[in-house]
């Protein structure tokens, strides 16, 4: 397994959810390929991708453009501990997870609402690291 080519950039922001259905499906795609995550994508193999990227737009929708339903971070924490319990997380992981995001959202798109995504992302990667390993990974802006 390798990592693909993150494919165009689109000259936008992300500013409409097509471009946001666009940046989850590619950064999907990269975690996917990467072999820092095998193991869990062999462990959710049963997973309908299509609907979890309608879910995932969703939830980025929500945190973007303001679109409801917006998801709690309680939430999305929660639906990853099942995950975490299977084979834990660690700081390396979550570290690799902010580097295929920043690489994708780079790749793909600059703007404000770029670089709320990408500090939403840190955050949402601190905030993980910390409810499920109890570690204090260091928060990147």
């Amino acid at each position: 397994m390798g990592t693909a080519a993150p494919g165009p950039h689109t000259g936008h922001d992300l500013d409409s959810r097509d471009q946001i259905a666009e940046l989850v499906t590619r950064f999907y795609r990269q975690i996917a390929q990467d072999d820092r995550f095998h193991h869990w994508f062999a462990t959710i193999a049963g997973v309908d991708w299509h609907a979890h990227v309608g879910d995932l737009t969703d939830y980025w929708a929500g945190l973007l453009l303001d679109e409801e339903p917006h998801r709690p971070a309680d939430e999305v924490i929660r639906a990853h501990r099942w995950l975490h319990e299977a084979r834990p997380f660690d700081d390396e992981l979550f570290e690799r997870w902010l580097e295929i995001f920043d690489t994708t959202l780079d790749a793909g798109w600059s703007g404000p609402r770029a670089e709320t995504a990408r500090r939403r992302a840190h955050g949402i990667a601190w905030a993980m690291a910390k409810r499920l390993t109890g570690s204090a990974t260091r928060q990147r802006s």
